[in-house]
């Protein structure tokens, strides 16, 4: 299990600022080994509860809440990582394994089986937090994203563009998931993210973008697009 604790910052830019942001930040930052020339696929599918209690806590604002996840970055990936997202205040708990792509499909079928096959705390205590809520998979989020990393205070700058879902849940691998778009072209989120805190040349690349931080759940505007 992986857990990582940070703060998690997020704003709603234009292409324009983007590109003069990625221009600068290369002085100060290093270009994510994931990157290629526009960076990489992010797909995540995103589980909730019976009665939808992580959907309804973030469009509630309520300052304590969690997002179940599985996410890959390629079709053809023979893993995925289960995460767990907690948000309280301002602080960001990530908690992830790395599953096999057999029990990755096991648990998108409704079967959760595979998480008590260690005694690993985390893996056990969401096997408990999934069958005892009735946790089924919701929707597909895929969108594009444009990363620079930082080895102090595990610094991360992203751009994630052309944002996209769909209800099809069990096209998790598949290679062409039928994916409407649901933002415009033009509607890009810069995450930043960090331990302790941000590093000043950092910061004045990204300037007063830094004073409208927005709530920008990637989930709950795919749900809420499309209605379901």
């Amino acid at each position: 299990m992986i857990e990582v604790n940070r703060v998690e910052k997020k704003y709603i830019i234009d292409p324009v600022s983007m590109e003069n942001m990625k221009h600068n930040l290369r002085r100060v930052m290093t270009d994510d080994h994931h990157n290629k020339e526009s960076g990489y696929m992010v797909r995540s599918l995103y589980f909730d509860s019976f009665d939808n209690t992580d959907y309804h806590s973030k469009i509630d604002g309520l300052d304590v809440r969690k997002k179940i996840r599985l996410r890959i970055y390629s079709p053809d990936d023979e893993t995925a990582k289960l995460e767990v997202k907690e948000k309280n205040g301002g602080m960001q708990r990530k908690r992830s394994l790395v599953i096999p792509r057999d029990d990755a499909e096991k648990m998108i079928r409704g079967d959760y089986s595979c998480l008590l096959k260690t005694d690993d705390s985390f893996s056990n205590s969401l096997y408990l937090v999934m069958t005892t809520g009735l946790y089924r998979p919701r929707c597909i989020v895929e969108y594009d994203r444009y990363a620079f990393v930082h080895c102090d205070n595990n610094i991360r700058v992203t751009f994630d563009t052309n944002l996209r879902g769909s209800a099809a849940f069990d096209a998790l691998f598949n290679k062409n998931p039928f994916c409407l778009p649901a933002a415009p072209s033009s509607d890009i989120t810069l995450e930043v993210k960090y331990d302790g805190f941000l590093l000043s040349g950092i910061k004045s690349v990204i300037g007063d973008r830094l004073v409208n931080v927005i709530s920008n759940s990637k989930y709950c505007r795919i749900r809420s697009y499309f209605g379901y």
